[in-house]
């Protein structure tokens, strides 16, 4: 999975194609990426207006692994777009709020709490890692977009089975 910054979407027949305006990487070997077809992702921007993305699959000649090539409006395995989870995540204390700015059911708002509460020490320890090993730096704070981009880049995503977010199957 590769999540690019610069791109357009361009409206067909109700779909949104991602049409990258970057040369995207392999995460894993860095090898260059070709396409291999294409698939439709699905992305909320609230409990009303859902829209149908026309992605692209990447193929690596080198580690011979497929890619999917994601805007970073969209959180890699989630629903809700990348705006709504970050009005989400971002302050805690403001939950009126984020009732006002997103329209998502308060049980959908508890899971995105509880899965940056299980990533979150995670994700900012790659980014320190990152930033250590490639003399990167990254805003400070750095933005949910940055993070995300910047774990999904350089494959270490979580994926949602390696982590506990039911609050009824933490340990105690």
């Amino acid at each position: 999975m590769v999540l690019i910054r610069n791109y357009r979407l361009e409206e067909e027949g109700g779909l949104f194609c991602v049409i990258a305006m970057e040369t995207s990487h392999c995460p894993i070997c860095q090898g260059m990426l070709y396409k291999r077809g294409t698939r439709q992702r699905g992305v909320s921007k609230n409990e009303e207006d859902k829209h149908i993305l026309l992605i692209r699959r990447l193929y690596c000649e080198r580690c011979k692994c497929i890619h999917h090539e994601l805007p970073d409006c969209v959180v890699p395995y989630k629903r809700y777009g990348t705006e709504v989870i970050e009005k989400i995540v971002t302050d805690d204390a403001q939950s009126k709020v984020h009732a006002e700015l997103t329209s998502c059911s308060d049980g959908t708002k508890r899971r995105i709490l509880g899965w940056w509460a299980a990533v979150m020490y995670y994700f900012f320890s790659v980014l320190q890692t990152l930033s250590q090993r490639f003399k990167v730096s990254f805003n400070n704070p750095p933005t949910f977009k940055e993070i995300v981009r910047a774990v999904t880049n350089s494959n270490n995503w979580i994926f949602s089975s390696q982590v506990c977010t039911r609050s009824e199957s933490r340990p105690k």
